[in-house]
This record gives structure tokens, C-alpha cells and sequence, in this order.
């Protein structure tokens, strides 16, 4: 692992526990075995080495989003959003970078409001693009595409709360129950 790489693990580590005010370069610098001069380096300042992690994180995502919607193309759309929300959980509780991503979505820090509200809606609109083209490919569910996809996507929002305020245990369980009512809806539509 590069020493780059090394400081935004470490990053993300105090980030998740202390916060972005919390998040100090200098117990950054202990963390990874450096001097806090060493750190800028690498990164011109906290802020420049936080918004590399979030965009580095959004931009994964978005990847595995593609990735997982090609993979399940053509298969039933209520199977596909159970696995989709079992791997949700899983990639939360194992990998730091999307539970940060998530986190800061929600509860953007002032000074970069703006810029995560923008890095999730990017993440956000792509979801919506892939659970309607899923939608129109699925022709054994006789709903309106871009209506059932943009229901489906405020379910999974809401959702994503769950995961964050919540436990990923109960994510598990409120999706199950919500996706079972949702598809009684939309396979009656």
C-alpha cells in the first residue's frame, strides 16, 4: 500500500469515529507512522485529503452499481432488489470508504455541504437510471417503468437511513418487509 493510500485508510478510520471537526492531521500523521509535515506531501490540507476519499468512494460505488445491475440483467427485479439490498448492507459493515460515503451524505460537515450532497446525487440519479432500465427489462412486471423505478429508488433511500441511524441487521429486516409490500403493488398494478 502506498503511503497516500496509507493516510486516507487511516483517515477514514478517525473520520468514522471522531468526525470531520474531530478528524485532526496530526493524529492522522501518528496513525500512519508520519510526521504531520509528511502529510502535506500528499495532500495540501484535511479538506483536500476528505474530498479525495468521498469522490474516490462515490466513484466505487457508481462502479458497483453498473457491475451489479449488468450481472442481474434479464433476472426477476423482486429477486434482484433482495440481493441488491443484502449486498448494500454487506458492503456497508465491510468497507469503511462506503460507510463514510453514506454517512456523509446524510450528514454532510458544513464547510462541504455542497460537494457531498453533489457526489450523492450523482450516486442517487445513477441508481434511479439503472432501477428503470431494470424495470423496463423485467416484462414480467406490468408497471410503468420510471414510476416503479422512482419508488423503488425512495424505498432504498429511506432504507439507507436504516443502515446509518439504525443497524444493518434491521436494514435487512425493514427492506424485506417494505419490498414485499411494494411488489404486491406493483405486480397488481
Amino acid at each position: 500500500m502506498s503511503r497516500r493510500d496509507e493516510i486516507k485508510k487511516v483517515a477514514v478510520s478517525h473520520l468514522l469515529q471522531f468526525g470531520y471537526e474531530g478528524t485532526k492531521l496530526a493524529d492522522i500523521a501518528q496513525g500512519a507512522g508520519i510526521k504531520k509535515q509528511s502529510i502535506y506531501a500528499h495532500f495540501a490540507n484535511k479538506r483536500d485529503l476528505v474530498v479525495e476519499i468521498h469522490e474516490e468512494a462515490t466513484k466505487q460505488e457508481i462502479a458497483f452499481l453498473t457491475a451489479f445491475f449488468d450481472e442481474h440483467r434479464g433476472k426477476p427485479l423482486p429477486k434482484t432488489m433482495q440481493t441488491f439490498a443484502a449486498e448494500m448492507k454487506e458492503r456497508y459493515e465491510t468497507n469503511p470508504n462506503v460507510k463514510l460515503m453514506f454517512l456523509m451524505a446524510f450528514m454532510p460537515p458544513e464547510p462541504l455541504q455542497q460537494l457531498f450532497i453533489t457526489l450523492y446525487d450523482l450516486y442517487s440519479h445513477h441508481l434511479l437510471h439503472l432501477l428503470e432500465l431494470a424495470f423496463r427489462s423485467d416484462l414480467t412486471l406490468r408497471a410503468d417503468p420510471k414510476e416503479a423505478a422512482l419508488a423503488v429508488h425512495t424505498v432504498l433511500e429511506g432504507l439507507s437511513a436504516k443502515l446509518i441511524f439504525g443497524s444493518p441487521d434491521y436494514f435487512i429486516q425493514a427492506s424485506e418487509t417494505t419490498f414485499s409490500f411494494l411488489w404486491k403493488g406493483i405486480l397488481h398494478s
